[in-house]
């Protein structure tokens, strides 16, 4: 009931159903043609420097590419900005990683949202952890990238992959100097809930 009908009520103590609307958590806006445009879910942001980045358009715009089958945005703790986006991404059969894939992914984004939506970290990576439904599971390479437990991945459809791309991703980050720092309770509880629905 909360989560749902409370967030937009004017008067708790109504019994008239027109003062309890229905929160959906998906994004949208009408346009002239009084067609609806479907933005995507209003709870996966990324706060970017006090800028609410949405991941379903950092990855279309990562999908826009030509070589990339399937793309994720996560946010990572980051002491000046608050967060950063980093991009994870898989290619299509037949391309190679190369760092002109991430050169294309980085100009998309910036041309289509700004360079303040540029990504800290592209990751090429051979699969996304799955559900067996085929949702990516967001909060798991979110966590990767702060160096977080992953938590349970046992009803993964690829639990494999989580080693493969934890390994890649945090010994590349090792090598970089990028320190992990202990997480807060409360940051450690947003990238635990990070793509949950």
């Amino acid at each position: 009931m909360s989560t749902y009908f409370a967030k937009y009520n004017k008067d708790p103590d109504s019994t008239d159903w027109r003062d309890w609307p229905y929160f959906a958590g998906d994004g949208a806006v009408q346009t002239e043609d009084g067609y609806f445009r479907i933005l995507g879910r209003v709870d996966d942001v990324i706060n970017v420097a006090g800028h609410r980045l949405g991941t379903k358009e950092l990855e279309s715009s990562a999908l826009a590419v030509q070589e990339v089958a399937e793309a994720a945005a996560v946010p990572v703790i980051d002491d000046v900005r608050g967060r950063a986006v980093e991009m994870y991404i898989s290619l299509k059969p037949g391309y190679s990683d190369s760092s002109d894939v991430e050169a294309k992914v980085k100009a998309a984004i910036e041309t289509d949202i700004g360079k303040i939506a540029r990504p800290k970290n592209i990751w090429i990576v051979p699969d996304m952890p799955k559900t067996r439904s085929g949702k990516i599971m967001r909060r798991v390479i979110a966590a990767t990238s702060n160096f977080a437990d992953i938590g349970d991945i046992t009803t993964l459809a690829n639990p494999e992959v989580v080693e493969q791309i934890r390994h890649q991703v945090q010994n590349t980050k090792h090598a970089k100097g990028e320190v992990p720092r202990e997480l807060t309770e409360a940051e450690e509880a947003e990238i635990k809930s990070f793509g949950s629905e």
